[in-house]
């Protein structure tokens, strides 16, 4: 496919033109970015890398319903799209909150430092709690199309009024209810890309005849297990089909969460019971899986920079005495960004610079944030990460280490 980008913008422009758009529209180059209205009525912007990549690799082949498919929410027609309509069409989608901030990097990537077009790029969304937020979608006749700042003010309805609605419509098109596949556990049976998002459902789902308060787990946007937290057997039972059904597409998010009070938290139960040691793993996956995406994505936009900045790699380890836990290197001299973990090795390298005779102090991360948090920036990115250079003093490595002692057996 030899399409340049210059004639696929123009493709582009034509085709939004035929499908009605109204406004004048014009291309910024240097971030391939399509910027449709002159400010007077509504601005909207459309990066068009992705689309770009999928129409090369399609060979250029069934282009209109492509560009359909991504782009209608952002056409202007002379006839305002009918309220009602939107209202009954607007669906909530759930997902982890790595997930919008590895966009929002991604999109520092492609376009660099114009914030404003970012900002504009951003899905509006509701946070759920540390782990989870919610967005919007519009529902099409073969599709499920997520819903920008753009199209909200098009539309002039409030984020806040839309998710309300948006939440109400998932309950009505969900009134078959919960599937108990074993006793005592709950699945949503729609498999419909929606399945994740009913943990929005938290009345209906506190109403399911559960042993103690609803244990929930959503490993893919197909697919939500729900267990009670005194129920030995389910909660068994939900990580081992959580576990497997990580093996298929559409992954979320594999931590457990907890109903209390009509709100879900991130949720363990303790180490002594039999799926405790799944569930830990489950959660770790979730969090390793995310901390991989974001080191990737965080290299390339460091590497475009110019900035020799490591960004470090989130370890795992298990004890024979069954304990899990994950760490980190802070090295002295590396400029890094470290993941939050439960326990960081800080590093003194020989002047030979043999690993084997590194010195090694090693303490948890919580006495660490204590003793040094002033040399650990938070870089605001999900999951956490911690800029790092300057090297604790040897006194202040002691007392970190008496104080911050891990499982060893």
């Amino acid at each position: 496919m030899s399409t340049s980008r210059a004639a696929f913008a123009q493709q582009v422009m034509d085709f939004l033109k035929q499908e009605g758009e109204l406004r004048p529209m014009a291309m910024q180059e240097n971030t391939f970015t399509l910027v449709a209205g002159d400010g007077q009525d509504g601005t909207s912007f459309a990066y068009l890398g992705h689309l770009y990549k999928e129409y090369v690799e399609a060979n250029g082949e069934n282009a209109p319903r492509l560009f359909k498919r991504r782009l209608w929410s952002m056409i202007r027609r002379a006839a305002e799209l009918d309220r009602e309509r939107v209202l009954t069409a607007v669906l909530p989608r759930c997902r982890d909150r790595a997930w919008f901030s590895a966009v929002r990097r991604q999109a520092e990537l492609e376009l660099g430092g114009d914030e404003p077009t970012i900002d504009s790029l951003m899905l509006p969304h509701a946070e759920l709690n540390d782990e989870l937020a919610v967005h919007l979608a519009y529902e099409l006749p073969t599709s499920v199309t997520e819903l920008g700042n753009d199209t909200l003010e098009s539309w002039g309805v409030p984020f806040e009024l839309l998710l309300k609605r948006a939440v109400e419509n998932l309950r009505q098109r969900s009134l078959e209810g919960f599937e108990e596949a074993e006793p005592g556990v709950f699945l949503s049976p729609f498999r419909d890309t929606l399945d994740a998002s009913r943990m929005l459902l938290t009345d209906d789902i506190a109403e399911l005849p559960l042993k103690g308060a609803p244990i929930a787990v959503a490993p893919t946007h197909d697919t939500l297990f729900i267990t009670g937290e005194d129920d030995a057997q389910g909660l068994q039972t939900v990580a081992a089909w959580a576990e497997e059904a990580l093996l298929e597409p559409r992954a979320h998010t594999a931590i457990a969460f907890k109903l209390d009070a009509g709100r879900w938290t991130p949720w363990l139960p303790p180490m002594s019971h039999p799926s405790w040691a799944k569930l830990k793993m489950l959660s770790l996956q979730t969090v390793a899986s995310a901390y991989a995406r974001q080191k990737e994505i965080l290299d390339a936009l460091l590497t475009s920079n110019g900035h020799d900045i490591f960004v470090a790699t989130l370890r795992a380890f298990r004890t024979p005495t069954n304990h899990i836990f994950t760490a980190c290197a802070w090295t002295d001299g590396v400029e890094a960004l470290l993941p939050q973990t439960d326990r960081i090795d800080f590093i003194r390298m020989p002047p030979d610079g043999d690993t084997k005779n590194a010195t090694v102090w090693s303490t948890t991360f919580e006495v660490a944030q204590r003793y040094v948090g002033e040399l650990m920036i938070p870089t605001g990115d999900v999951p956490q990460r911690f800029r790092v250079a300057a090297f604790p003093e040897e006194p202040t490595l002691e007392k970190m280490v008496d104080e911050g002692k891990l499982p060893s057996s």
